[in-house]
């Protein structure tokens, strides 16, 4: 294994900064991780239509990927500005401006929701700075472990960051369809 240079530690140094119960950065080279904003819905829902459709379009069937990501209209920003991002724990990675990846924690379920990453931004560690920091906001708000229903596309990403398999399963959308899913299950340290 190669040794890390010293930009490497000292940028990972630059890790998390908490100020207060809402504010949260992070900064990596040209990657930087934030709690959501209102105004990144629409970056944040392309970000997850763009990994359903494009990255995960390789396991599951077209029917199955549009129940799970629905196109992004101003009524499905709405919907989500509403619904979903007043009542989860959301952080967004932004590389040069532009929303490229999320992830979502239930605090008072231990539940991992969500990391997606936008395809054209896959492959890059984007993934995995958003698991990194949302383990360690979870960790600090008091869970001592996350679980979740991990795609099958996401099942290996998450294996190789510590999750354990706990069995095969069938999360249902919104549309009703069942869509198979791996249940996952990793304590934090």
């Amino acid at each position: 294994m190669r040794a890390k240079s010293p930009e490497f530690w000292c940028a990972r140094k630059k890790r998390l900064q908490v100020a207060g119960s809402r504010r949260l950065k992070w900064n990596m080279g040209h990657v930087k991780v934030r709690l959501a904003k209102y105004q990144d819905a629409r970056g944040i829902l392309e970000a997850h239509f763009s990994a359903v459709h494009e990255t995960a379009a390789k396991d599951y069937p077209l029917e199955i990927r549009r129940g799970w990501a629905m196109p992004v209209t101003p009524e499905r920003i709405d919907h989500y500005l509403r619904n979903a991002l007043p009542n989860e724990t959301t952080l967004v990675a932004e590389v040069d401006g532009r929303i490229a990846g999320f992830g979502v924690i239930i605090e008072s379920n231990n539940e991992l929701r969500a990391v997606y990453v936008a395809a054209e931004f896959g492959k890059q560690g984007v993934g995995s700075v958003l698991l990194r920091e949302l383990e360690k906001l979870a960790k600090d708000r008091g869970c001592g472990e996350l679980h979740m229903d991990s795609s099958l596309t996401a099942a290996p990403f998450y294996l190789r960051r510590g999750y354990a398999e706990l069995g095969r399963a069938e999360h249902t959308l919104s549309t009703g369809d069942k869509m198979a899913c791996v249940r996952m299950r990793k304590a934090l340290d």
